[in-house]
């Protein structure tokens, strides 16, 4: 019994050794200058979205930005620099789903298309938080930006 007892303790904490960690880091190679989004609409195919956008200035050449977690929404960025400035943005878009029929006769409702629910982000935020993924020199750091202004929502033709 004992020497089942001391293999379940190994077997546990090697697993608990091996797991890697998500810990949001609270400084950061870069600063963040501006932070903002903002909602959109577009009449073309009914779809609508929102957009965030980050602003700052690296201290270190050697960083890179890969992903943003915001609003439960995850968007691979592609970071634009200009010497030790960068701009990092995410667009997220949806279609508006068609009406559902919904009648008495299942035949009527022939064609209703199910919802696909949403994937949830790895962090709870709040409306106004979103995490920046970065690496520096192979290591990779999760920073949280607060207070993200919210812009006036955009009409798009």
């Amino acid at each position: 019994m004992k020497k089942l007892t001391f293999l379940i303790t190994i077997v546990i904490s090697a697993g608990l050794l091996g797991c890697k960690s998500q810990s949001v880091e609270t400084s950061a190679p870069f600063e963040i200058n501006e932070k903002s989004y903002f909602q959109w609409i577009s009449g073309k195919q009914g779809t609508k979205g929102t957009t965030i956008r980050v602003e700052g200035r690296v201290k270190s050449l050697n960083v890179s930005f890969s992903k943003l977690y915001f609003q439960n929404n995850e968007y691979d960025v592609v970071p634009q620099f200009r010497d030790n400035i960068f701009v990092v943005e995410g667009t997220s878009s949806e279609f508006r789903n068609r009406e559902l029929i919904l009648s008495k006769d299942p035949a009527d409702e022939y064609g209703n298309q199910p919802s696909i629910p949403k994937k949830k982000i790895p962090f709870d935020l709040k409306d106004d938080e979103a995490i920046l993924l970065y690496t520096v020199n192979g290591l990779e750091g999760f920073y949280k930006i607060s207070d993200i202004v919210k812009l006036d929502q955009v009409y798009k033709p």
